[in-house]
């Protein structure tokens, strides 16, 4: 705000209202009610009034010269009145310039309507009347935006009619960027398209308006979008006949016009078509262009998403205040986009450039780049410079390139460039100039104004390519149609290849499509269509490797999707870190590999495909190349595997009972450490674990063994991993031990196949298992394992209440682990044998035995253990009613847990001290406790662990009087037990009864 030319400081949010409540009514005074409520709204506060009094007073110092006489801001009655001239307001003064530009409109003053829109456009400044409170502000925000998006739709429809069709496009299309559910805008844009011969561009637009139409409101387009439509389809020639003007005026065909001719320069309408000797280079005259190059290759009239980088990229191309040369760079893997992006923006922005359009293809893709003096010959040759003109050498060339651009308004499209230095010597030097690189790699070093790092489609834009291709009516199945775009892996160019075979085959459906890419290996022959192909794409990016980024590529390709980590990585590639990291950066930089993490790197799901098809090449070093990689890694794997254990089960003996790994394998100094290094490397561990399962595993069965070691390793996790995936691997790992002969192999698949179907409480699977896993180790003399069995009988016993069978089986566990030196093993298992004793009513014997172990566990630092050893002795002492002391110890045992992130011991603890805590009386901290505990089992998906908690909140509740959610409770314990198939079952059961009798009868 402005006082003649003082700029005066901006007051408080409230006063500002005040200004705008009165500066917006046009010289209309306003009652003390109105401008309260216009500030503040229905709920004023009680000083509203005075603080009205305050703002006005302050706003009266501020405006007023003289302040004894006011003359602008005056009190009438209660109110005010703001006494300043109407279009003193830009508001006020914008919505005069729009009924201006109307009538100039209406009378055939074209370009004095031009200048009346562009006049009231130029007043906005950002938001209006941002951080305005109340909500008189809020309205007028509304109103004003409203004005804005009305006069730019009328700057449109007039450009359009004046026949400036091209110069349009652009903003038009940021315009329904930002308001896509408005009709008229892709009307104006149809209109554009097809006035300049984009007639199937016209058509998708139409496409895309009835699809965002129909799924943010669920409506057709109205009946004017529609008949134009049908005009553009039957190629109405009114539609692109030539703009009629009256009067005198002279229409531009470009939003700027074009630079006047420049003294010694002809300008380019009466360019000679061939240079005189004396105007070539060096001879003292200037080279003249001999026509307006129009080199874009054709648009894509199918092209499809990428609305956010259109719209950047195109904005500073076109931005009129720059002040030095714009470079925009679009990179990205093979078939990913990047010309067809490219192309789309430089058709877009090209109405801007006046003198015309570059294009050259640096081949920067291929085995032999374009050199930048064979390229630079070409264009200066294209921009009127005789070929015997031309420098021999490059700099000169440059130089005269950047001479003949100088003052003109040039975009050149630079397609796949190999690095900064093929592309730096043929940058123009002028701002009224524009460039596009396209390129695999980033090009770092290269003066950009704008990125654009493409990643594959969404899904919504992959399948909305398939249906522009293949045609509405045949991609009608959602499901269908998104199963088929993630076989291709959401690339650009494969749901293209995908479109194309589906479109020329009409009898096909896209689940045929989806059928034929089912199996990786024919995945990358079946993505070919025409002389496209994703193989032939992947192929130019491979040949460029070096022999050891190639080698690289290969050994990696068998890593999971989800990807691998370097030191991983570097063990397979039998390579330090740091060589293995160059390597993979490289592989990063050629757009053949991902990092979507530092230190981990992934392959794009068909550049896998591809990289797996890929032999050695001859001669081999190795006659298994693969193979020896994958023994490294597995080495890695299990060395970290192993120490892993060891931080997880302190004294166990790790080293006597697994393979012995040759490599170093990670430092891992703490549990937490232990804990997110297999969170890391799980799914890289179990795939590698599958693949040595499917490999041969040579005449020692090493690869094998190793394999299931690293299995046995990681069995401690639990529920902190993905258990169900290692069960998977492990079934993989016993069906090939068992058709190999190899007990021990099988026995210990089997060991960990049965625990996770224990863990999820499937008890006759875990049963089937275990007795399989038995029986091998009895064959192979495997008594690690074989003790590991003993104990997981003695829970499957337990789990089914046979309480006497489960502590004589924990109890020859014990005494096996004791032989074996197993301290860990062993005191878990007296643990296991107190929690059953307890159960059967020896709770004495049980606390004695948690005393004991107790103390041996702190002897050995098992901190895990010792968590376990608090909450079966919190059951002992609540079993012997010392339920303060049970308290104790389960808050101990918490204590441990979070420290140590031992979530599914926490849960356990969490809802037996919510019984203990219910039977002091204290019922509000066992509700607490209990739904804390119900709310973890949910979320570990601990279902037996679930029940319980359950029934301790079903009899909380009760003991509260809240009989209807206990006895809702009860009934959801009722029903995990008995899916579950427990005898707990038995217990909800008489639990769900008692509360219904309780309740008495239903209400009718």
């Amino acid at each position: 705000m402005h006082r003649g030319e003082t700029v005066l400081p901006s007051r408080s949010p409230q006063l500002q209202a005040l200004l705008v409540a009165l500066l917006l009514r046009a010289g209309r005074s306003a009652s003390a009610h109105e401008l309260i409520t216009a500030i503040w709204g229905e709920s004023s506060p009680d000083s509203a009034l005075s603080s009205l009094r305050t703002y006005a007073w302050r706003l009266r110092q501020a405006l007023e010269v003289d302040r004894a006489d006011p003359k602008l801001l005056i009190s009438l009655h209660d109110g005010y009145q703001l006494v300043v001239a109407p279009d003193s307001v830009d508001a006020n003064y914008a919505e005069k310039l729009a009924a201006d530009a109307a009538r100039a409109r209406s009378q055939g003053r074209d370009d004095d309507c031009s200048r009346l829109l562009d006049e009231a456009l130029g007043l906005w400044q950002g938001e209006p009347l941002s951080g305005v409170p109340g909500p008189y502000a809020d309205q007028q925000r509304s109103r004003l935006h409203e004005l804005r998006r009305g006069l730019l739709e009328e700057r449109f429809d007039h450009n359009l009619r004046l026949g400036r069709n091209s110069a349009v496009i652009p903003e038009l299309t940021a315009f329904i960027a930002e308001n896509p559910l408005q009709e008229r805008p892709y009307g104006f844009l149809m209109r554009a398209l097809y006035a300049s011969g984009r007639q199937a561009d016209a058509l998708a637009v139409f496409a895309r308006a009835r699809h965002v139409l129909a799924e943010e409101l669920g409506v057709d387009p109205g009946p004017e979008l529609t008949a134009l439509h049908a005009r553009v389809l039957a190629g109405d020639p009114l539609l692109s006949a030539a703009p009629h003007r009256q009067g005198q005026q002279q229409a531009q065909q470009e939003p700027e016009s074009v630079p006047a001719p420049q003294a010694g320069r002809p300008d380019e309408a009466s360019a000679p078509v061939g240079a005189d000797a004396e105007d070539a280079p060096g001879s003292g005259g200037s080279p003249h262009l001999v026509s307006r190059p129009a080199q874009l290759p054709a648009d894509t009239a199918d092209f499809t998403g990428r609305t956010a980088e259109v719209i950047d990229l195109c904005r500073v191309l076109t931005s009129t205040t720059r002040t030095s040369l714009p470079v925009v760079s679009v990179a990205g893997m093979g078939g990913i986009g990047k010309t067809t992006l490219a192309l789309r923006v430089a058709h877009l922005a090209k109405p801007r450039f006046t003198d015309g359009q570059l294009y050259a293809d640096l081949g920067g893709n291929g085995l032999e780049p374009a050199e930048p003096r064979t390229v630079l010959g070409s264009l200066l040759t294209t921009l009127g410079v005789p070929g015997h003109a031309l420098p021999n050498a490059t700099e000169d060339r440059a130089r005269l390139f950047r001479s003949v651009l100088d003052g003109r308004r040039i975009l050149l499209l630079l397609d796949n460039a190999r690095d900064p230095a093929q592309v730096r010597p043929l940058l123009p030097g002028s701002a009224d100039c524009a460039v596009i690189v396209t390129s695999r790699a980033r090009l770092t070093g290269l003066p950009t104004s704008a990125q654009a790092d493409l990643n594959v489609f969404t899904t919504d834009e992959a399948v909305g390519l398939l249906r522009s291709i293949v045609g509405e009516e045949r991609v009608t199945d959602e499901h269908a149609a998104t199963e088929l775009v993630t076989a291709c892996g959401h690339l650009p160019l494969a749901v293209r290849i995908v479109a194309a075979r589906l479109a020329a085959r009409p009898q096909w459906q896209v689940e045929t499509m989806t059928r034929r890419l089912a199996d990786q290996r024919r995945r990358i022959g079946e993505l070919r269509a025409g002389d496209l192909a994703v193989a032939a794409a992947f192929e130019l990016g491979y040949r460029q490797l070096t022999a050891d980024q190639a080698r690289a590529f290969r050994l990696l390709a068998p890593a999971p999707r989800t990807g691998i980590g370097l030191a991983a990585a570097a063990a397979a590639l039998d390579l330090a870190e740091e060589d293995a990291e160059d390597l993979l950066e490289a592989l990063v930089d050629a757009a053949m590999l991902e990092a979507p993490l530092p230190g981990r790197y992934r392959f794009h799901d068909l550049v896998r495909a591809f990289a797996l098809q890929l032999p050695a090449p001859p001669p081999s070093e190795d006659d298994d190349e693969r193979g020896a990689a994958l023994s490294r890694m597995l080495d890695h794997l299990l060395a970290g595997g192993s120490t892993a254990f060891r931080h997880m089960v302190p004294g166990d003996p790790v080293g006597v009972f697994l393979v012995r790994s040759p490599a170093a394998g990670p430092q891992l100094d703490s549990l937490a450490e232990a804990r997110a290094w297999v969170a890391a490397e799980f799914d890289c561990i179990t795939n590698a674990v599958t693949l040595a399962a499917q490999s041969p595993s040579g005449p020692d069965g090493r690869l094998l063994r190793t394999a299931t070691d690293l299995l046995v390793a990681l069995s401690p996790y639990g529920k902190g991993i993905p258990y169900g995936q290692l069960a998977e691997a492990a079934r993989t790992v016993a069906e090939t031990a068992a058709l190999r002969g190899d007990d021990r192999a099988e026995g210990r698949a089997r060991f960990v196949c049965g625990n996770a179907a224990l863990q999820n409480i499937q008890l006759a699977e875990a049963d089937l298992h275990i007795r399989l896993a038995t029986e091998a180790c009895l064959r192979a003399d495997d008594r690690v394992i074989l003790q590991q069995t003993l104990n997981d009988q003695g829970l499957i016993a337990q789990f089914q209440q046979n309480y006497a069978d489960a502590v004589r089986f924990y109890d020859r566990g014990t005494l096996l682990a004791r032989e074996l030196g197993h301290h860990s093993g062993e005191l878990a298992t007296i643990l296991n044998a107190a929690q059953a004793r307890l159960r059967s009513g020896r709770a004495e014997e049980a606390l004695q035995a948690c005393d004991e172990a107790l103390v041996a566990l702190r002897a050995v630092a098992d901190r895990n253990g010792i968590a376990y050893a608090h909450y079966v002795r919190g059951l002992a002492l609540h079993e012997l009613e010392r339920y303060d002391d049970a308290a104790a110890s389960y808050l101990s045992c918490l204590a441990l847990c979070e420290a140590e992130g031992i979530r599914g011991r926490e849960a356990q603890a969490r809802l037996r001290l919510a019984d203990t805590l219910r039977m002091t009386g204290k019922s509000v901290e066992a509700l607490s406790q209990a739904q804390q505990a119900l709310a973890l089992c949910e979320e570990l998906g601990a279902e037996r662990d679930r029940g319980h908690a359950l029934v301790v909140l079903s009899q909380v509740l009760a003991e509260q009087g809240e009989l209807r959610s206990a006895l809702a409770r009860a009934v959801q314990a009722h029903a995990v037990f008995t899916r579950l198939g427990l005898p707990d079952a038995v217990q909800a059961g008489a639990l769900v009864a008692d509360l219904e009798l309780a309740q008495g009868p239903a209400d009718d």
